[in-house]
């Protein structure tokens, strides 16, 4: 009996008995940039399979942490999401019970601050969201690997996340944009900047079978000052309500990138190119709409939209150009198109005679991520056409003019391929032959 009870006993404490990863070792990164602990995202492979993503804490910048199985890996180390400098690719052995340290010294790259450009991913999502699971205060240090020079906070019909995210984000001086997403059972909007805030839906325009007027004049009542139409052709779209009683078009932003590009952002695409042939001047907005900082396909900060703002940045500048249209979108291409030597930029408007001319001008620059890419295309858009297509073969950065000579009011886009299939498209510069 003596001995069933001890049987028993050891039975339970072996059960109870914390246990411990075995044939594991310690990673620990230190990123630097410019001799700066920066916080960086470190993505783990062995052989295709990606093991682990991981981030520094939001408390420690520059030194990710993990703990993987003994074995043989490839480290992709990045900050800004290989939009402004190569990734930092390194192969190590993990070996059992060992720790293993690294010190990794990013490139400076390049920064489009130099033309005065600002980037943001305005669909963002926090663990507040339903289906969201990314802390909000370790989303601060997710959006700063990503190189943003602002972040956003968009969760679903609620703002549960402000308090700790703006106080996290304030405590690394990083300027942030709180907002919603304002979502009904048919339709999404992002609205922001917001705090404080919840949502006007009334029963017929939450099941999208009523205008949402009084949803929109709520959010601009309570400090909206831009409300976005979300994947507009895609998961709850609202441009399904195009032509029919229920459409109101008194929004200021499409979503025309929403994380990998596909048919429906395509789609969308098409739509907004007729909304300017017909002069209304809705601005494309390129987002991540990522839930999960663990998340392979869907990365903060991919895609993202740049933003031309004259003077220092604040986040109130940056919403007034946006919704100017001063912007570009892009998943890797960076270009910086200007008219009439430099004094006309997306957004803005250039008056000509009849029969003078306009040039556009633009700098295009691309990075590797993993692998080496390149430049392949360039297309002028005018009024929804391709007028003009140059083509690259081996160069990551070019300068490029067109001039053209509208013969009625215009506006001109660009849109940038790179070999990877990767892309960026422009905010119109309007002409007025007058």
């Amino acid at each position: 009996m003596n001995r069933l009870l001890v049987r028993v006993a050891l039975l339970v404490l072996a059960l109870a008995w914390p246990t411990f990863p075995q044939g594991t070792g310690e990673v620990e990164v230190r990123v630097t940039l410019g001799g700066v602990p920066v916080d960086a995202k470190v993505l783990v492979r062995q052989g295709e399979k990606v093991i682990e993503i991981a981030y520094n804490s939001v408390r420690e910048p520059g030194r990710v942490r993990m703990t993987l199985p003994a074995g043989t890996y490839t480290l992709v180390v990045d900050r800004g999401a290989g939009f402004h400098r190569p990734a930092h690719i390194v192969q190590i052995e993990v070996q059992s019970g060992a720790r293993r340290e690294l010190e990794v010294a990013l490139s400076q790259g390049f920064s489009p601050k130099a033309w005065g450009y600002y980037c943001a991913d305005p669909h963002a999502h926090s663990n507040a969201s339903e289906d969201g699971v990314t802390p909000p205060q370790e989303l601060v240090a997710v959006l700063m690997a990503a190189d943003l020079d602002l972040g956003f906070l968009t969760d679903h019909n609620n703002t549960h996340a402000h308090p700790v995210f703006a106080e996290t984000a304030a405590g690394r001086g990083f300027p942030v944009v709180l907002g919603m997403e304002i979502t009904a059972i048919r339709w999404h909007w992002n609205a922001f900047p917001l705090t404080n805030y919840t949502p006007d839906i009334p029963p017929m325009v939450m099941l999208g079978v009523a205008k949402p007027t009084p949803t929109f004049d709520h959010a601009r009542k309570h400090g909206a000052k831009l409300i976005m139409a979300n994947h507009p052709h895609s998961s709850y779209p609202y441009f399904d309500a195009l032509g029919k009683p229920y459409f109101d078009p008194n929004f200021d932003l499409v979503e025309v990138m929403n994380g990998k590009f596909g048919e429906d952002d395509a789609k969308t695409l098409a739509t907004l190119l007729q909304f300017w042939n017909e002069g209304k001047k809705y601005v494309a907005v390129a987002t991540s709409d990522d839930h999960d900082w663990k998340e392979q396909t869907d990365i903060y900060g991919w895609p993202r939209t740049y933003v031309y703002v004259e003077g220092p940045l604040t986040p109130e500048a940056w919403l007034e150009a946006l919704g100017k249209g001063r912007a570009f979108l892009t998943y890797g291409p960076l270009v910086n198109f200007t008219a009439q030597g430099g004094t006309a930029r997306p957004g803005d408007t250039v008056a000509i005679a009849p029969g003078q001319t306009v040039t556009l001008e633009a700098e295009l620059l691309l990075f590797p991520r993993e692998a080496p890419r390149t430049l392949k295309s360039l297309q002028v858009i005018r009024n929804g056409q391709v007028v003009k297509e140059f083509t690259f073969t081996t160069e990551t950065q070019a300068s490029v003019q067109f001039v053209d000579k509208p013969e009625r009011n215009s506006w001109y886009a660009l849109r940038a391929f790179a070999s990877d299939g990767e892309q960026a498209f422009t905010n119109p510069i309007w002409v007025e032959v007058r």
